[in-house]
């Protein structure tokens, strides 16, 4: 085991030595904690003592007041091990006092604070995902996000905002899916709670942002039975409930935009003993705004039905509970809460409630495995501005075009994917924007949990084998692949393939043991054979390891058998990309909205400023102009002032 080297505070020592070594995740997550600190210059170097980087940044951290922020991230990107998780909170609460990380919580009759910190790693994650649901600005419910870009909460909470017949009955669509009911988009609100403001501030209004939501915003919904949406449900009863039709009481609410979160695991087939829960909740209860994000611990100890078509729990709740995930103690989502006998009227009741009296709440085992299967349509949640971007300018800024470029990496980043849908090969005249892949893989993987590395090759011509190896282990941040016995490498062929390659693998296949890993090499077309070799080899394998996805920019060899789909040429930005930028989120452009802006195009070489290219804002001369505030379409992202183009 690698040991922090110096003279160190032993909280320090404690805190680094607690942290994965995933150092591309963790470099992330230091860059966004110091981004808007431009006085911190600390970078890690691969191979350069990585505990070292991590003992000064988090001395700076401490220093600069931002030690907080920097282990919420590190935790929340579960690059701290479940079993120092306890003593890496010990440090921090020497260093920084007693933990903050406390929440509200309903543990079957008292009710009492407990430290998420200490008590479950997947907890801060899992906050995240759950939002409130607000109708005509009345809290009504609770969801949880399953999908970047996808809602799932309990079907009666939106009730009111469904299509119906003449007849007042449901309206179904041809599938069997709910209906939304014409203009009820601006009434219906989501709201995601930041976890640190929750806590910090109970009784204010939510510190969240609402987020966007799509205009056809009900992706699929099944309604609960009709004895459900009456006051004679009992908890036990599952008449008329069977599958594959339920009912189900869900409704799918379809976002504009995809969140920055990694949905959570499933479980959809719990044992049938007993098991401890835990239920994350945005009840209205007493409070004016109503209550904090409330976490309710107990039992699921009851499965109603063969398969189970119910389930019923012991977690005490209150209403507006509604739709709320139920999580495992793995925080793998279980069920949607329904509701039942032990919602509370206020927090003192808890001890009232009859020790039988049970909740009940519906399976996701019906849907959970074939989420892309019932909610028709496109979902890639495009990433519509790049933040954070070295190359770009300091704000963030609108991304045009590159919408098939989207598509496949979503494809490739969805759990389970096909070797076909891992595998991106780019190809493009110079000016279509190959260079520009990097940064949007790595805006929209990083988003949703994955890691990059990225290699450009362009200077690699002269290198050998062994020197190859050395620049994909460094970019991997991980110690170079050394040969058996310590012999040297070659560019032979035989050694390629024995040595070299496997090498690379297992040191690409370490570091995705967690997280998916998406490797990126660039100038591709300008490598000699031997690396070449390499590259095709690592091509080869990739379906033997299923975290593995690989983007290869400028390759210009045939790929092997089954893997045709997986090229893309690029080619110049048209007015359709330019429109889709400038709709909104989830919606196409009308038509003559493209020909305006295809008349705009023709014209803007007239005004002075160049012809769309996808490079363009990648040079010194187009980053001036983005600062400047000048506008300019161009194919990769529009240089246009920090408000977006209007």
């Amino acid at each position: 085991m690698t040991t922090l080297a110096g003279d160190w505070p032993a909280e320090i020592s404690a805190l680094a030595h607690a942290v994965r070594p995933e150092w591309a995740a963790v470099d992330r997550v230091w860059a966004e904690v110091t981004r808007d600190h431009e006085d911190i210059h600390l970078l890690r170097q691969a191979g350069k003592q990585p505990l070292s980087f991590l003992a000064e940044a988090f001395t700076i951290a401490y220093n600069r007041r931002l030690l907080g922020e920097f282990a919420t991230r590190l935790i929340k990107q579960s690059l701290v091990d479940e079993g120092d998780l306890e003593q890496f909170d010990k440090a921090l609460q020497q260093l920084l006092g007693q933990s903050p990380f406390v929440f509200q919580v309903f543990q079957n009759s008292a009710f009492a604070p407990v430290n998420a910190l200490r008590a479950f790693q997947g907890a801060l994650h899992a906050c995240d995902l759950v939002c409130r649901i607000d109708i005509d600005k009345r809290q009504v419910g609770t969801g949880v996000l399953i999908r970047p870009n996808l809602v799932a909460t309990a079907a009666h909470v939106v009730l009111e905002l469904l299509a119906r017949t003449p007849d007042r009955a449901l309206a179904r669509r041809v599938d069997g899916s709910l209906l939304a009911a014409p203009d009820t988009l601006k009434r219906l609100t989501l709201t995601f709670n930041d976890f640190d403001r929750v806590v910090l501030a109970p009784a204010s209004p939510p510190a969240g942002a609402a987020v966007a939501l799509h205009p056809d915003w009900l992706a699929w919904g099944s309604p609960p039975t009709p004895i459900e949406q009456t006051a004679l449900s009992e908890v036990r009863d599952v008449d008329g409930i069977a599958e594959p039709d339920g009912p189900w009481d869900l409704a799918i609410i379809r976002l504009a935009e995809g969140r920055d979160l990694i949905p959570p695991r499933f479980l959809g087939r719990p044992p049938r003993a007993a098991f401890q829960i835990h239920v994350l909740h945005h009840p209205h209860g007493v409070q004016e705004f109503g209550e904090p994000l409330l976490w309710s611990i107990g039992q699921l100890d009851e499965q109603l039905g063969e398969p189970p078509m119910r389930y019923l729990h012991d977690a005490n709740t209150f209403g507006g509970s509604s739709g709320a995930p139920v999580f495992d103690s793995a925080w793998r989502l279980v069920a949607l809460h329904q509701g039942g006998c032990r919602s509370l009227q206020d927090t003192a009741g808890a001890a009232a409630l009859e020790p039988t009296a049970r909740n009940r709440a519906v399976p996701v085992r019906s849907w959970c495995d074939n989420i892309d299967g019932i909610v028709p349509g496109e979902d890639t949640p495009y990433v519509r501005e790049l933040r954070d971007d070295p190359a770009g300018p300091p704000h963030p800024y609108p991304v045009i075009g590159r919408r098939e470029t989207q598509q496949r990496l979503w494809r490739g980043i969805r759990p389970g994917a096909p070797a076909a849908d891992r595998l991106l090969i780019v190809r493009g005249a110079p000016g279509t924007g190959r260079r520009f892949t990097k940064r949007l893989v790595r805006a929209m993987v990083e988003a949703h949990g994955g890691v990059v590395a990225a290699l450009d090759l362009a200077n690699a011509a002269g290198d050998d084998a062994a020197r190859f190896a050395q620049r994909i282990a460094g970019v991997l941040s991980a110690a170079p692949p050394q040969p058996p016995h310590g012999e040297a490498l070659t560019t032979a062929p035989r050694q390629v393939r024995q040595r070299v390659a496997p090498a690379i693998y297992g040191t690409w296949e370490e570091l995705a043991a967690h997280r998916p890993v998406w490797l990126v090499l660039e100038a591709l077309d300008r490598v000699p054979p031997a690396l070449a070799d390499i590259v095709a080899g690592l091509l080869r394998r990739l379906p033997e390891y299923p975290l593995l996805r690989l983007v290869l920019v400028g390759w210009v060899d045939p790929p092997p058998p089954g893997f045709e789909p997986s090229v893309e040429e690029l080619a110049p930005p048209t007015a359709a990309d330019v429109a889709y930028r400038l709709t909104p989120p989830g919606t196409d452009p009308a038509g003559d909205l493209v020909h305006a802006v295809a008349t705009l195009v023709a014209l803007q070489p007239d005004t002075g400023y160049p012809r769309p290219t996808a490079s363009w804002p990648c040079s010194p001369r187009g980053r001036r102009r983005c600062r400047r505030g000048r506008p300019v379409v161009t194919g990769a992202v529009p240089t246009v002032a920090a408000g977006g183009p209007s």
